[in-house]
Parts: C-alpha cells; structure tokens; sequence
C-alpha cells in the first residue's frame, strides 16, 4: 500500500491526462507571451528604422537645400566679383585719360611759370597728379592679380643700365628728403632676362617708402647676382616695421593699419601687391626690419629695414663668376 508523497503515485499523476493539459496549458501561455514580446520587439525595430528612415530623408533634403542655396550664392558672389573687377578695370583706364592729360598740360606750362611760388605750385601740382598716377597704376595691378591676367614680358637689360635707370629716377628726390643714395651693382656688364617693367616698378615701390617715411640717413641699393636670379636690396634706416604686420600685409591684400605708423602712410598697399607681383614673376620680395613690436623696450639705435627683390634673371654659371 502506498503513502502519499510516494514518488510512484507521482510518477502516475504526472502521465495523468489532466497533468499533461495543464502543463500543455502553461507551455501554450509561455508560447504566447514570446510570441508577444518578439512581436512587440519587431514593431518596436520596424517603428525604429521607419523614423531613422524618415530622419535621414528629412537630412538629405535639407541637405540638397543648402548645397543649392550656397550653390546659388557663390555663382551670384562669382557674377558680383566678375562685375566688380570688370568695372574696375574699365575705371581705371578711364581715369588714365584724363590723368595724363593733366600730367602733360602741367609739362607744358612749366616755360609759362613764373616766380619761386608759382614753382611750387606747379611742383605740388606736378607731384600730385603722380600720386594719383601712382594709385590708379596699383588699382589696375590689383585688378590682374585677382583676375590672374596679369602679364609679363621679358627683355634684355643690362645690370648697369638698372644702376643708371634707378640713379637718374631717384637721385634727387633721395636728396630732397634727406637722404643720401648709394647703388652698388655685383654685376660686371652681363645681361639680364627680367620684366624691366615689373623690376622697375617694384623697386620704385620700394624707393617711394623709403625717400618718403625713413629717416633721412644712408639709402642704399645693392644688385647681386644669386644662382640664376638677380637680387635687389633696399635698406634704409628706419623706422623699423613691426613683424606683425608685416606678416599680416604679406597675406593680406586688403590688409589695412589704421594706426599712425609708417605702413599706413603708404608701405602697406605697395608692399602687399609688389610681394605679389614679384610672385607672379616667379621670384619673391622679402622685408627684414629691426622693429620688435615691443613698445616697453627702447628703439634699437640704428633701426634698419631691408626689402629684398630676388626674381630669376637667366644667369649662367660664366655669368655668375664673373
């Protein structure tokens, strides 16, 4: 006889039919509720990956917006830049004719001038009308530059006809402001193959500061032979420039000083498009000053400033020799 708990009644109440429905029934539930759960999982992901959808749609149409947008703007900035230089370079011709009319009937009434006052009028005249000359020359040169149309043409100088030309140009005006100028040339007659135009020009540039805003003292220009270039150097001295802005000048075209310094008084638009022509020559033009831009120290007694011109000249090695 057995006794309750005994593990062969248990045994058979467990093959019993209403064991096995009740443990069917529990399997069924737990079935279910899986069932439940993955289906929720997967309407959960599928409600995910349609907003996802959604959101990176919504992100790629706002996406094309703006690319066009900015398309559309940077072609109406080109069209703007286009008509601005355009409108320039017509400006500055323009005004050329006109300007050189002024600059030749101030020629012709020199003979018809009287007296020391009426001299200098005509010299302040005269003197002007150039200044404008001068900045009309560099708004054409800036156009180019930024239109890349910039263009150059070499010739055949020799060194010493460089050394008459720049003597013959500044001779006087270095005496006038003071200064005393000296021309040193390396070469010993060899032919150079440079834009004379643009060499010229860069080195007036440089001059022009100099005789205006230096102190009046030694200026000196030397022209070396280096490699297959020719290199000009204009030192002055002083007052010095401060590295800073020298820096911001050499990458800045519109770079403008407000302060009371010498780049306001004229070195910065100058500086700026000759280290840019001398770029485009293929060379380069470089300013070593003794400035520090440290106004708690006192000012090197001697303050120098030295702009060197190098740009390629065709030298030979016969040529560099000698």
């Amino acid at each position: 006889m057995s006794t309750p708990g005994d593990p062969a009644d248990q045994a058979e109440d467990q093959q019993s039919p209403e064991w096995l429905t009740k443990r069917i029934s529990r399997l069924e539930r737990r079935l279910a509720r899986e069932r439940s759960a993955r289906a929720e999982a997967e309407e959960i992901a599928d409600r995910g990956m349609r907003e996802l959808w959604l959101t990176n749609r919504q992100l790629d149409e706002r996406v094309a917006e703006r690319t066009a947008d900015l398309e559309a703007t940077l072609q109406e900035l080109e069209v703007a830049s286009t008509s601005r230089e355009r409108f320039l370079s017509v400006l500055s011709h323009e005004m050329r004719t006109p300007l050189n009319g002024v600059l030749g009937m101030l020629e012709l009434l020199d003979p018809y001038t009287s007296g020391d006052q009426g001299a200098r009028y005509l010299l302040a005249a005269r003197e002007s009308a150039a200044g404008l000359d001068n900045l009309v020359r560099r708004l054409l040169d800036m156009v180019e530059l930024t239109t890349g149309s910039m263009t150059t043409s070499l010739t055949t100088v020799l060194a010493d006809d460089i050394v008459g030309e720049v003597q013959q140009r500044w001779q006087t005006k270095a005496l006038r402001s003071g200064h005393l100028l000296s021309i040193t040339s390396f070469f010993a007659g060899q032919q150079l193959h440079v834009d004379s135009g643009r060499l010229y020009q860069i080195i007036d540039e440089l001059l022009e500061n100099a005789v205006t805003y230096a102190n009046p003292g030694s200026l000196q220009v030397r022209i070396l032979p280096s490699a297959s270039n020719v290199v000009v150097e204009v030192e002055d001295d002083g007052p010095g420039i401060d590295p800073e802005i020298l820096e911001r000048i050499s990458s800045d075209l519109n770079y403008v000083d407000m302060s009371t310094s010498r780049v306001s008084q004229g070195l910065g638009l100058g500086l700026a498009l000759s280290q840019r022509i001398a770029t485009a020559l293929g060379g380069e033009l470089t300013v070593e000053s003794s400035a520090t831009g440290d106004t708690s120290s006192p000012a090197p007694a001697h303050d120098r400033t030295i702009a060197r011109l190098t740009l390629p000249a065709g030298l030979s090695e016969d040529a560099q020799a000698a």
